[in-house]
């Protein structure tokens, strides 16, 4: 018997594919309100997802970027939400393992985060993230991760 999760994230991708796919905040965790996260774009299909962040200014560190566990946050939001979309409504899914590269300093600023899904089996999910800077469109990180898949 295949025990079942509630993840908050996953029930938010529904309603949001439910809804036609408009553009929907994501509050079903704290983390993703801190970091002003919005859901943009689904294809469950795919494993492929968009998230807007407008991270508040508690993340800025001392020489006037966001924080590298930010930077890292939004990455892994997006690679978790790309998992979460190729499950089953009751399905959820942890980072076990996660690679991020720093490619230039983030401002603070609008950033669009795209997640996809390389590969995913019954018990685990390969994916890769890309963190663009919105007004200047520049690639600010990339990351890489494998997700345990729950349910």
């Amino acid at each position: 018997m295949t025990e079942a999760f509630h993840n908050p994230d996953r029930a938010l991708i529904q309603r949001f594919l439910d809804q036609g796919g408009q553009a929907i905040a994501i509050d079903s965790n704290p983390m993703a309100r801190a970091l002003g996260a919005t859901l943009l774009r689904v294809d469950a299909d795919k494993g492929q997802v968009a998230l807007a962040f407008e991270p508040e200014g508690l993340f800025i560190q001392g020489t006037g970027v966001l924080q590298g566990g930010a930077v890292s946050a939004m990455l892994d939001f997006a690679m978790a939400f790309a998992t979460l979309a190729r499950q089953p409504v009751q399905g959820s899914c942890a980072t076990a393992q996660m690679s991020t590269a720093f490619l230039r300093p983030a401002p603070q600023g609008r950033y669009i985060a795209e997640g996809t899904v390389d590969r995913c089996g019954r018990t685990l999910a390969f994916t890769q993230a890309r963190l663009l800077h919105e007004p200047s469109g520049h690639l600010v990180a990339t990351a890489s991760s494998s997700l345990v898949v729950l349910g």
